[in-house]
């Protein structure tokens, strides 16, 4: 009996242990190998940068999540795993540029957050952590997305409007004269909006633009002189310390959204408006 017993807690344990597993894992939408051409020089008045055009070949399928990572992902690691963020938090004010908030973190980030919209005030580093434990967590290897696959997504998703531009009605954006929220058409958000409350892409992935910028695994070159043509990331530049962040968020509208618009990041530090989604390989998924 004692026995019995002990075969029946056993195999509660497995199941629970399982069904953790299967609750952390996100929903992870498959791309399939592609080429296209990734880049476009584009010079601001400091430099020509973001080129020269090029064409890359992304030679095996990939996953992506098909949201952001959420504030209730975050804190379900966090609780787990007992790992403390910095919560290094730069923001802007009405009366006051970019510069770093002691009191902003991710849990307070200055704003309402429920868990369902996506985390911010996390950095490249935070997002180093989270994705090795949910690879330990599920047994399946997670990391960020290489900043090719992720221009591939955006360039060729679909999301735009009728006029070709991304929208309200298509997006969680912001004012065309930088920054700041804007409530209109679909998007009645001023700041984060609950993933996924806009379409997917033809993908099936929601929020590759607006919303928040997204942090990638590349460290940041300005130019894509000698970056890889197969769709991996870069991992030695120029500019040590810094990585790559994308998509443009709720405060931002403009070149901000293009696909292929991109911007350093020191990679100990997290934004109100940047956070980051999930990739693997497709082989890893399942």
């Amino acid at each position: 009996m004692k026995y019995s017993a002990l075969i029946v807690a056993s195999l509660a344990l497995m199941a629970c242990s399982n069904n953790t597993e299967t609750s952390v894992r996100p929903d992870m939408a498959t791309v399939q190998a592609a080429s296209f051409f990734m880049g476009e020089t584009v010079d601001y008045g400091y430099g020509e940068i973001d080129g020269p055009r090029h064409e890359v070949s992304i030679e095996s399928p990939f996953a992506f999540s098909v949201t952001e990572v959420t504030v209730g992902d975050f804190r379900s690691f966090v609780e787990d795993s007992g790992y403390v963020s910095e919560g290094i938090c730069n923001i802007y004010t009405d009366n006051q540029s970019w510069h770093i908030a002691p009191d902003r973190n991710w849990e307070h980030p200055g704003f309402a957050q429920d868990d369902d919209h996506p985390v911010v005030c996390v950095s490249w580093d935070d997002t180093q952590a989270y994705t090795a434990w949910l690879s330990e967590k599920t047994g399946e290897a997670f990391r960020l997305p290489s900043e090719a696959e992720w221009e591939y997504v955006a360039s060729t998703g679909g999301i735009e409007g009728d006029d070709g531009h991304v929208g309200h009605d298509e997006a969680n954006i912001g004012l065309v004269d930088c920054c700041g929220g804007v409530v209109e058409g679909r998007d009645q958000w001023m700041e984060t909006a609950p993933v996924a409350s806009f379409p997917a892409d033809r993908f099936g992935i929601h929020d590759m633009r607006g919303n928040v910028w997204e942090w990638q695994a590349d460290c940041h070159q300005e130019t894509y002189d000698g970056a890889p043509l197969d769709g991996s990331a870069r991992t030695i530049c120029t500019t040590p310390g810094k990585h790559v962040i994308r998509g443009g968020s709720y405060g931002d509208a403009g070149d901000y959204l293009s696909p292929r618009y991109r911007l350093p990041g020191p990679k100990s530090q997290g934004y109100f408006t940047v956070g980051f989604r999930v990739a693997q390989d497709v082989d890893q998924a399942s």
